[in-house]
């Protein structure tokens, strides 16, 4: 259980490094006095704040709380949103391997497995 919570931790931690260009990009143009519709407000500010949840929930699962899960679970839907996947990093094969329409096959692939660690969290829960 608890090497399950810090491998979850550190995927959360990887996607915090991997969003940093964009968390910092949408943080400062949501503080500049640029005019914005509310819900540009909205959708940047819920980006930001997923963002630097991150980091709080690698840390309570790294530790492992119960706390971690819970923040998780409150990720999920705005991960889903915004395209924030545990194991988006495998999106970066497309990068390395020349394969026509290869993010048509990684994206559920990655959708799945963001499945699995939703399932495996609600099953570790009830251990706490």
């Amino acid at each position: 259980m608890k090497w399950t919570l810090r491998f979850f931790g550190f995927l959360d931690l990887m996607s915090f490094f991997f969003m940093f260009d964009q968390g910092i990009l949408q943080l400062t143009s949501l503080l500049t006095a640029e005019s914005f519709t509310i819900n540009e407000v909205f959708s940047r500010f819920l980006f930001v704040l997923v963002w630097v949840s991150l980091p709080v929930s690698a840390v309570f699962l790294a530790i492992p709380k119960k706390a971690g899960i819970i923040v998780y679970y409150c990720q999920i839907i705005p991960r889903f949103i915004f395209i924030v996947f545990s194991f988006g990093f495998v999106s970066l094969l497309s990068y390395i391997i020349k394969v026509p329409n290869l993010e048509n096959i990684l994206m559920p692939i990655i959708i799945f497995g963001e499945m699995l660690r939703v399932y495996r969290s609600y099953q570790l829960q009830g251990q706490f």
